[in-house]
């Protein structure tokens, strides 16, 4: 929910109220119809891919076959049993992945997980799963906090200090509405395109250290390294080392993040976050709020958001630039006053769109934050809105990030977003049409190269508010 918008700047924090309004916004049974990155031909068989592989990879595999025998069925893994995860993405390419990081591989990280202790002896075998099934399907990522059980909370409130707020009110536990949207898009971009990294965030985050390295191009966060450096000390990320070409930034969940880990890891219901989201989330969300989140209470302070929750567009476009290595410019497309109403826009719809499908075409997706306005929702909801907006008010009533992984067209050649939300409590894509999204698109993240041609005029349109 948009807590505060002063002039272009808007707050995202909470999640729609009234979600999948528009009559256009058709749910549909996930088919993959995105291209993708490590694609191999569906007819090749494992056999000979297996076979391919070096002595050490097949050692890990095998490995990973025998540790996890006989693992239930995951109810998020589509039907599928841990092999035929593992065959999957296998046969995909996923499964030797590298990260761009440390060029570990997604078979190394698992393996990683399988053969070492973890953090507050979280069940490895669990972990594991979780991330297969996240792997082979990115939508069942979901930023759906779980219940506590009344039982458990007396031993989470004694660990906590004297002054702790939720030690006075217990219920602030109790997360109905997350602000993790940012955060979760984030891990569907992550086990989307980069799966080796997705699982070394996990592997790293749930080890004894429970720390995570990002080995970072100054370049990605800005093409002056001085800024990149005063970028960093903004956003208070923690550095271990630092110079003019290069930074390694580490990266830890908040404390209570664990407490949240564990109780999922033997609490868990279907339609909730599992470990591996738990801890990732958490850990973007310290990430981008200069170490202040609470896994707890989902909430945050921090020196750039006015509000308890969530992460705003800067904070996410950084975390963003940390977890690809790649400078991201975020655009802001519409003019908003003072009085949260949609005024216009700072380029034209066709631009948005061209902006949306190169990023695809380059082979990555595109995290965006929508608004819905009194006039396209709700109770309010009128079948005459103008999306180009006639010069009248236009009162936003609630914001969400979503992550476009793909796109297509119908029978009349109008362009379709097939997207990922984290919280439609919905494991299938869903689809919108090209004309009842754009007007909707507060801003949206892209590899800087894609859109540069356009950043100034857009930049240059966003200071004149109509």
């Amino acid at each position: 929910m948009i807590q505060s918008v002063s002039g272009n700047n808007i707050y995202y924090n909470h999640v729609l109220q009234n979600k999948n309004t528009a009559s256009n916004a058709v749910l549909q049974k996930p088919v993959l119809t995105k291209k993708n990155k490590f694609s191999l031909p569906n007819t090749t068989n494992p056999l000979i891919i297996f076979t391919s592989l070096s002595s050490n990879d097949k050692e890990k595999f095998l490995y990973l076959l025998n540790f996890m025998r006989n693992f239930p069925i995951s109810v998020n893994s589509e039907g599928m049993s841990v092999s035929k995860q593992l065959e999957y993405l296998l046969r995909n390419g996923k499964l030797l992945s590298h990260s761009k990081h440390d060029n570990s591989t997604t078979l190394d990280n698992l393996y990683s997980i399988a053969i070492k202790p973890r953090a507050y002896n979280l069940d490895q075998r669990h972990l594991i799963s979780n991330v297969l099934d996240v792997l082979v399907n990115p939508r069942t990522v979901t930023q759906t906090f779980g219940d506590i059980p009344e039982h458990e909370k007396p031993t989470i409130l004694a660990s906590l200090k004297s002054d702790d707020p939720i030690k006075k009110d217990p219920s602030l536990m109790d997360v109905n509405a997350s602000g993790t949207c940012a955060a979760a898009s984030n891990e569907v971009n992550l086990a989307d395109n980069y799966p080796a990294e997705y699982a070394r965030w996990v592997s790293e985050l749930s080890s004894a250290e429970k720390t995570l390295y990002l080995d970072i191009n100054l370049s990605s966060i800005s093409k002056n390294p001085l800024e990149a450096i005063q970028i960093i000390n903004l956003l208070e990320a923690k550095k271990t080392d630092i110079n003019f070409q290069k930074a390694r930034i580490k990266v830890t969940a908040d404390d209570n993040a664990y407490i949240r880990a564990q109780i999922q890891n033997r609490y868990w219901d279907k339609g909730e976050r599992n470990v591996a989201d738990v801890l990732i989330q958490s850990a973007i969300m310290q990430l981008g709020s200069q170490n202040t989140y609470n896994s707890l209470s989902d909430t945050r302070s921090g020196k750039f958001n006015s509000n308890s929750q969530g992460l705003i567009e800067i904070e996410k476009t950084f975390v963003e630039s940390l977890i690809k290595n790649k400078e991201i410019t975020s655009l802001v497309y519409q003019k908003i006053d003072d009085e949260q109403n949609l005024l216009g826009y700072n380029c034209s719809f066709e631009k948005m769109k061209k902006h949306i499908k190169d990023t695809i075409d380059a082979g990555d997706d595109v995290i965006i934050g929508y608004v819905l306005t009194n006039e396209t929702s709700g109770r309010t909801a009128s079948q005459y809105y103008n999306p180009k907006v006639d010069g009248k008010p236009n009162k936003i009533i609630n914001g969400h990030e979503i992550t476009i992984v793909n796109y297509k067209f119908d029978k009349n050649g109008n362009m379709i977003f097939i997207c990922v939300d984290t919280d439609d409590d919905n494991n299938n894509f869903v689809e919108y049409s090209a004309d009842w999204l754009l007007p909707k698109i507060h801003h949206a993240g892209y590899p800087a190269y894609i859109v540069e041609a356009d950043e100034e005029e857009i930049m240059r349109n966003s200071e004149l508010i109509a």
